[in-house]
């Protein structure tokens, strides 16, 4: 029975002491909730504006627009192609309101010079070009493929919307005076000569050979690793790609075995129609793949229309472009967009074959969703955390209270130190 009773005696001493220490975390709890509030907030605070740092490919209307009275807005469209079933898997063209062609580029060209020549103030020159190139904007479009090294096939002022750190040379120039120029990442010019310093070197690339007019290196975040920035990469120019589609045979054979074919073009032959190509042109020419422009807009949101309007077979009802107003993406309202209802997006994006620095931007988006909901579960804290102190500090009883419970303990502890002795 003795120790039946020291049992019940420490239990009832040491049970007194939790409770005492639960109403004092209970009065400090405040605190912890409103310290919580604020490194969530915090770190989703900055990781949002690292991120949005690391993306200035994404703000390059800014650098177009310095200096000029009107605004530019950036936009990217990106089509769909069927590779090819020849040596290289080069994006083929597939059918109207689908996928982009060369020849759609100058019907997009011939729209947007239009509307571009209607907001001027009386324009000395109005149409485009001579060589059909923009006047008053700029644009450019690329296709890509894989071979021993990716390749990016470029045409127009690529420059514009991609900023590269320059190792030695320059990049293609925007009107192509020799189709065999090419220019290499900074990881493949390692690789193949040991040094940046090549200018002048020859290449073959899907048995062609080039001669190298530049070195350069890419965006380099954690970001653009994870979407394979820094596999090793080389620029040609479209008329290039056309050649290389032209002496290796590539073409669509709706007959051919289409199981060597990526996931993507796979479920759009499936979904051509009931045959599995039916619907689909077998014709070798080159698909573009993104489309991208730089126009001036003097009432927001306009060119983003006027694109769309542009676009041969673009229907707002079936849109079988995806279309990215690139200038202003990353705001909180266009991010939570984009990543809600969650996974309707990465169904809806899985037949395209994005390049590098769409991917790049599209995971930025996901991490920018994440430091989002830290903020809001931030402020959800910091909400709890007022309330919470206004009732700590309005509930004086309970300070007093616990001042008692000091003194009680003090007191217990004396008693404790006398039974001792």
């Amino acid at each position: 029975m003795g120790f039946i009773n020291a049992f019940k005696n420490y239990w009832k001493e040491t049970g007194a002491i939790y409770a005492r220490n639960f109403k004092r975390i209970v009065i400090t709890a405040p605190f912890w909730i409103l310290a919580a509030s604020i490194a969530l907030s915090s770190t989703g605070i900055i990781r949002y504006m690292y991120l949005l740092d690391a993306r200035n490919d994404q703000y390059m209307a800014e650098f177009w627009g310095e200096g000029s009275e009107v605004g530019f807005r950036q936009l990217s469209v990106y089509a769909r192609g069927i590779e090819s079933t020849g040596e290289y898997p080069i994006p083929l063209y597939m059918n109207n309101g689908t996928s982009l062609k060369k020849g759609d580029i100058n019907t997009i060209r011939t729209s947007l010079q239009t509307v571009v020549d209607s907001s001027r103030n009386n324009p000395k020159d109005k149409g485009l070009t001579d060589d059909g190139s923009p006047r008053g904007w700029t644009d450019c479009y690329s296709t890509f493929f894989s071979t021993v090294m990716r390749d990016a096939d470029i045409e127009g002022d690529y420059r514009a919307f991609h900023p590269f750190i320059y190792m030695s040379g320059g990049f293609l120039p925007a009107t192509c005076v020799d189709i065999d120029q090419i220019v290499l990442s900074d990881s493949i010019a390692w690789t193949l000569f040991g040094s940046y310093d090549i200018i002048g070197e020859r290449v073959v690339l899907a048995d062609r050979e080039f001669i190298v007019s530049g070195v350069v290196r890419e965006q380099d975040s954690a970001i653009d690793r994870e979407v394979g920035t820094d596999a090793p990469r080389a620029y040609i120019y479209f008329n290039a790609l056309e050649a290389i589609a032209r002496d290796s045979g590539a073409t669509f054979d709706p007959n051919a075995d289409t199981s060597n074919l990526s996931a993507g073009s796979q479920e759009l032959l499936s979904g051509a129609g009931s045959t599995g190509s039916e619907g689909l042109s077998t014709t070798s020419e080159c698909a573009i793949l993104c489309y991208e422009a730089m126009l001036p807009e003097l009432v927001k949101g306009v060119a983003n229309t006027d694109i769309k309007s542009a676009i041969p077979g673009y229907t707002e009802a079936d849109p079988k472009f995806f279309i990215v107003s690139n200038t202003g993406r990353f705001n909180v309202l266009k991010v939570w967009d984009f990543n809600m209802p969650l996974g309707e997006n990465s169904e809806k994006l899985r037949t395209y074959n994005f390049p590098y620095w769409e991917r790049a931007s599209q995971t930025t988006m996901m991490h920018l969703f994440v430091d989002i909901i830290l903020v809001l579960a931030g402020a959800v804290l910091l909400i709890i955390g007022i309330v919470t102190s206004v009732l700590r500090w309005h509930k004086k009883p309970l300070v007093i209270e616990s001042k008692k419970d000091d003194d009680e303990d003090e007191e217990e502890k004396l008693l404790l130190e006398a039974k001792t002795k």
